[in-house]
């Protein structure tokens, strides 16, 4: 008897610490809710100004396990505003279920025993504005998302996007389940993205009236980010698409089979290296096979400072045209745009050359079954602010900005007979006669790139080398200045 008394105290102990805990922590996540919707509010006037949105919460039920909110999202433009995303009496609305701390009851169902300030059921309210996507899904929710919040306020959120199924007179879209995963540490400065989103295919009429097909099968995207103490995003990101196909009045047009990308870019002492590498492991053009492709890429001693400061510069020229392009009426008003922009990258290359960085295309590579072909380049930049430059002209000008530059270029013959006449099949031309044409057109692009110095050949291999350094260009053994290179080469094949 005792020992059940005993029993039913510790019990009793327990629901009092836990129902005192989970009353706690529900007025720490009202606290926390605000701060999020403040940081949310922020992060849209600074980053999306042109949006026009602003975020703001509606009622807070507080119960002693579970509390009930609502965010809604608005525009705060005026009505006559033409970029405003949602019109005046537009809003979304996002009904919030908090389960409080310190172990959630939404988290102990999923046997999550991990102490949090609370978590967070997310649904898509179906209002006027939002009813036409709970049409494309059937009637059902759009998405739904279930987040942690931890009590060091870092976050930890799992969304589900349901299949989308639109049809209208000349197009549809349809997706897969989407399934989003998102990591956050306080304040956002290091973010986990995982994103895996089957298959997503849309179908629609062209400008020439033809019907088309584009459809990605087996994306997924990940990404492990933090923010510099510059301010500039870093770290690593990863894309793989099991396959994408291009299609004309239902026939492939091009098909991309093996897609992967993935990009680690590291800042230490405001200094950014890095390497992207992309492959597509199988190329086929109008359904013939061109072969498989790679490409490179490093940079090395990049100014973080620099690249942020390019990076907001340029963002900020692009988001005032963009802002401003519904009101454009002829094309000439349409360049001046352009013009403006192009004007702030060229304003804005001395800071991120600053520090003398590198870049290089490490590889470049096209192959098939008879071979591999393959370009490869390193860029050696000065700082513009700092760079010694004695020579005039257009040479003094490069200098400034460019110490040194070295490319190679090497063309297997064979590879290069058989990717022709793939493409001359493509265009209706017999076999027979598209593998005598392509063998034709290699043998008269190696004549021609040896009557101009520009190639050399060996055995099954076209070979080039260029290298530029104080406003010297060297082509495989003939040596020249810039301006002389320019004349003889680049000129001249702009003039034919």
């Amino acid at each position: 008897m005792k020992k059940s008394k005993i029993a039913i105290a510790v019990v009793v102990g327990i629901g009092v610490l836990w129902t005192g805990g989970a009353w706690f922590t529900g007025k720490k996540a009202e606290q926390h809710i605000d701060k999020v919707v403040a940081q949310l509010n922020d992060q849209l006037t600074q980053q999306y100004p042109e949006a026009g949105l602003i975020v703001t919460r509606q009622g807070y039920e507080r119960h002693i396990f579970s509390s009930t909110t609502q965010l809604i999202v608005k525009s705060r433009l005026p009505a006559d505003d033409d970029n405003a995303l949602l019109a005046p009496n537009d809003q979304l609305v996002f009904n919030e279920k908090i389960s409080h701390g310190p172990f959630p009851l939404a988290q102990l169902k999923h046997l999550n025993l991990i102490p949090s300030l609370a978590s967070i059921h997310s649904e898509l309210a179906n209002t006027p504005t939002v009813k036409p996507l709970f049409d494309f899904t059937k009637g059902k929710l759009p998405f739904t998302a279930e987040t942690r919040i931890g009590y060091g306020h870092s976050t930890s959120s799992d969304i589900q996007v349901q299949p989308i199924h639109y049809n209208a007179m000349d197009s549809s879209l349809s997706s897969d389940t989407a399934n989003i995963s998102l990591k956050t540490s306080p304040d956002n400065k290091a973010i986990v993205l995982n994103i895996d989103a089957g298959k997503v295919s849309l179908n629609f009429k062209n400008d020439a009236d033809v019907d088309t097909e584009m459809t990605i099968n087996g994306l997924s995207i990940h990404s492990d980010s933090r923010l510099s103490n510059e301010g500039l995003r870093v770290g690593t990101q990863q894309i793989d698409v099991q396959n994408f196909l291009y299609a004309l009045n239902h026939k492939p047009a091009v098909q991309l089979t093996g897609i992967k990308g993935n990009s680690n870019l590291d800042s230490t002492q405001n200094l950014v290296n890095g390497s992207l590498n992309y492959q597509i492991d199988k190329i086929d053009w109008q359904q013939l096979p061109l072969g498989s492709a790679t490409l490179k890429l490093s940079l090395h001693n990049f100014s973080a400072s620099g690249m942020k400061t390019f990076y907001d510069n340029y963002n900020q020229a692009v988001e005032k045209n963009m802002a401003n392009i519904s009101h454009v009426t002829n094309q000439d008003e349409l360049q001046a745009m352009q013009n403006e922009v192009n004007a702030a990258v060229l304003q804005n290359i001395p800071v991120l050359l600053a520090n003398a960085p590198q870049f290089s295309v490490d590889s470049l590579t096209l192959k098939n079954d008879k071979g591999e072909s393959q370009f490869s380049m390193k860029a050696d930049f000065n700082d513009p602010s700092k760079a010694q430059v004695t020579s005039q002209g257009l040479s003094g000008i490069v200098d400034s900005y460019l110490k040194q530059l070295n490319a190679s270029l090497s063309i297997n013959k064979p590879m290069a007979t058989q990717l022709l006449s793939v493409i001359a099949q493509s265009e209706g031309v017999p076999v027979e006669q598209a593998g005598q044409f392509a063998a034709q057109q290699v043998q008269s692009l190696s004549a021609l790139g040896e009557m101009y110095h520009l190639t050399t050949s060996k055995a099954d291999e076209l070979n080039s080398a260029l290298h530029y350094a104080s406003g010297q260009v060297s082509v495989n053994q003939d040596k020249m200045t810039l301006e002389q290179f320019i004349e003889q080469y680049l000129t001249s094949s702009s003039n034919d």
